[in-house]
């Protein structure tokens, strides 16, 4: 079984796409979601972006997966 977890999308480069996950930057392919740009949110599952979903669909998944945390806090973008 496998789990979808949320993610926000920081930076694309190529068909690559720079992600926050759990406070650290990870890359992930998007050639599943070919639409998708920084700032989307997303689910991700295997190294791979599957689904675009709005911010308040990531925060209502993160709170059921992680209800310690109890929001989306994801990483500040460096600038």
């Amino acid at each position: 079984m496998c789990l979808s977890v949320p993610v926000k999308i920081l930076e694309i480069k190529n068909n690559k796409a720079i992600v926050d996950l759990d406070s650290k930057s990870n890359e992930l392919d998007i050639s599943l979601v070919p639409d998708i740009k920084k700032g989307d949110y997303c689910l991700i599952s295997n190294g791979f972006v599957v689904k675009k979903i709005s911010q308040e669909e990531a925060k209502e998944i993160f709170n059921i997966i992680n209800p310690a945390k109890g929001e989306v806090k994801p990483k500040k973008e460096e600038t």
